[in-house]
């Protein structure tokens, strides 16, 4: 039996609709920790060392440098994050995460797992999970680093 081809432009429907399913129900599982799932994508970058300046943070999350300073600012402003001279370059900033900041981002972590897991076990079983979970890494492994 031959397969059937794939419409390119429907699967990228399908996971831009699935991406922005999983986004709405993780930012309200987690809305009473303040913290959806972009501010959670910078606070772990921040407290994993990927990024210490907002430039970096930038690049790494691939978020444009308005949007950037806007979330940045918010999260500074809630005591999540804070900003300090750089010791290598006094002219720059680094991020540093707060102890609430890491408070805050365990406890919605927890919330976003508890959402997803939800919603893969009511449309996949658990083997279907581990294989969506293989090719959605390899479908992003093609990314520039």
């Amino acid at each position: 039996m031959e397969t059937q081809r794939v419409d390119p432009a429907a699967l990228g429907l399908l996971i831009y609709r699935a991406h922005q399913l999983a986004r709405a129900r993780a930012n309200e599982a987690a809305r009473p920790t303040g913290i959806e799932l972009q501010h959670a994508g910078i606070l772990t970058a921040v407290r994993d060392g990927r990024a210490r300046s907002q430039r970096e943070l930038g690049a790494a999350l691939g978020i444009d440098k308005s949007t950037l300073v806007r979330i940045v600012d918010d999260l500074e402003r809630r005591g999540l994050l804070r900003r300090q001279r750089a010791a290598q370059d006094r002219r720059a900033y680094e991020i540093l995460i707060t102890e609430a900041g890491e408070r805050h981002l365990a406890e919605a972590s927890e919330l976003f797992r508890g959402a997803m897991g939800e919603l893969l076990e009511a449309a996949l079983d658990a083997d279907q999970q581990h294989q969506l979970q293989e090719l959605l890494a390899r479908f992003v492994a093609q990314a520039p680093a």
